[in-house]
């Protein structure tokens, strides 16, 4: 008992330290601009409690609603709840390993994933599938415990976080169909399945997801059919895309792959050995399933669906792998096993620590259309203009989506979006509330759909106002963008200004 009360400090220290060092590196390297798009239609979303949104479950939004509503509302602060949440999906897999595995193996797992981007770079980018890296570890160690012993709190653990899941993003019925073949695969399923564990698991489960359910109905479904437009790219394309993502995802686990045949060294080949026997004896096959299902079930949605399986439906499936790896080889984890894992992972992030002040952002989020865009400057900018003309706060913005989440994000006066194109995408308002208040709409001069909604509701009494502003980086060419600014003015505007 002594040794596993300081094995449990020495993990909750070394998540800590985890939390802080990528916070640093997050700060440091992406401070420069600012936040991805993903994260300020997070917020824009969160700041207005809904049971759900028009394109995703409501989790995420609540998530980054609740923290940057006590928290500063600041660059670092999303940074941080981006690392607490890779933390806690760190936490996880330690306490999965603690079913199966000693101490040292338990290292080992949560070591490993510390060197895939998966808990690391791509997790500082807490958009609506950044839940999922710390909700399906704990499900999946609830449900083991509930697998395991059949005990109805950890069953009800697993329904309650299996339904957290759902509400952030549907894809989590990957997760819940994993189990389901995991307690088929397992020695004693007659057993499992004979108990009250799986109902009590299913019906917490639909219980969380019941309000989000009945959210839905009355507002006509605008998330499934987001989802449903995700099947409706060509077949040919979807398929690529789906391959590219799915090599980019076994790839990514390389370092790791590397750092792991570093510190077992000769022993690693006898445990390949062991691992194929292994993956043929029924009493394990179990955990094979919990390990490679997530990651074929996501696959298979392109299969069966055609679905467009991108980088991000591949976040949180491949946690599992570590510790199956452990079990099935017999893994001889050592303490100089555990010491060489924790030099591999200084000798990765020690450099990249130190490179972080020279990191350009748009490297860092490549392959986002907005990625440079000045976005916190054209949303101060815009507040600016706002007052000066009118003397009061920003309520309301609209326009092209990035510009208009970053500045719920960065005006400081946290104004509301308003999605002009769909009203029912901003139900927390109302057309007379705009109109009492005023609308600000920030377009890209090159978005046409944005310029052309601004002109239809600009009326007599509204301005608009053309500017540019250069790129932020730490590097490279600073690109000049164009933006309108069209201003609909409170309905009090005129009573103010005499």
């Amino acid at each position: 008992m002594p040794h596993e009360r300081v094995s449990c400090l020495a993990g909750t220290a070394a998540v800590l330290l985890f939390c802080a060092l990528l916070t640093l590196f997050g700060t440091l390297t992406l401070g420069g601009g600012p936040v991805h798009a993903d994260m300020t239609e997070a917020w824009a979303w969160g700041k207005e409690f809904q049971l759900g949104y028009d394109k995703h479950p409501p989790f995420a939004a609540w998530v980054a609603g609740a923290w940057l509503s006590v928290m500063p509302r600041t660059d670092c602060s999303f940074y941080l709840l981006a690392s607490i949440n890779a933390g806690a999906g760190l936490v996880g897999v330690w306490w999965l390993a603690s079913l199966l595995l000693g101490p040292r193996d338990r290292w080992v797992a949560v070591l490993l994933l510390v060197l895939t981007p998966y808990f690391t770079f791509w997790a500082l980018k807490f958009n609506a599938n950044a839940p999922l890296l710390s909700t399906w570890p704990w499900a999946t160690y609830f449900f083991v415990r509930s697998l395991l012993t059949r005990r109805l709190g950890p069953s009800a653990l697993a329904g309650a976080i299996c339904g957290l899941a759902l509400l952030t993003k549907y894809s989590s019925v990957v997760l819940m169909a994993a189990m389901l073949l995991t307690a088929l695969s397992h020695p004693d399923r007659s057993g499992y399945f004979r108990s009250l564990a799986p109902a009590v698991t299913l019906s917490i489960a639909l219980a969380v997801f019941a309000p989000h359910i009945w959210w839905a109905v009355l507002a006509d479904f605008p998330t499934v059919k987001y989802a449903a437009s995700k099947t409706q790219y060509p077949f040919a394309m979807a398929k690529l895309h789906t391959i590219s993502a799915s090599l980019g995802g076994i790839a990514a686990g390389g370092i790791a792959l590397a750092a792991c045949r570093i510190a077992y060294g000769t022993c690693m080949r006898p445990m390949l050995t062991t691992l194929r026997s292994s993956l043929s004896d029924r009493s394990l096959a179990w955990l094979a399933v919990l390990a490679v299902a997530p990651f074929l079930l996501t696959i298979a949605t392109n299969v069966l669906a055609n679905v467009r399986v991108s980088s991000g439906f591949l976040f949180p499936v491949f946690f599992a792998v570590p510790v199956a790896f452990l079990v099935l080889s017999h893994a001889p984890s050592t303490a100089a096993v555990v010491r060489r894992l924790r030099i591999c992972v200084t000798a990765v992030w020690l450099p990249l620590l130190l490179a972080a002040p020279f990191v350009d952002q748009y490297a860092v989020w490549a392959g986002s259309p907005s990625a440079a865009e000045p976005t916190r400057d054209v949303a101060v900018a815009a507040t600016k203009i706002w007052r000066a003309a009118f003397g009061q706060p920003l309520r309301y913005v609209a326009g092209t989506r990035a510009l208009a989440t970053a500045a719920t994000f960065y005006s400081p006066d946290a104004p509301s979006l308003i999605v002009f194109d769909d009203p029912s995408g901003s139900p927390w308002t109302t057309p007379a509330q705009v109109a009492q208040h005023g609308l600000l709409i920030i377009c890209r001069a090159s978005d046409a759909g944005c310029l052309a909604h601004a002109t239809d509701m600009a009326g007599h009494d509204s301005m608009r106002y053309w500017d540019r502003f250069r790129s932020s980086g730490k590097g490279g060419a600073r690109a000049e963008h164009a933006f309108s600014f069209t201003l609909l003015p409170p309905a009090n505007a005129n009573t103010m200004s005499d």
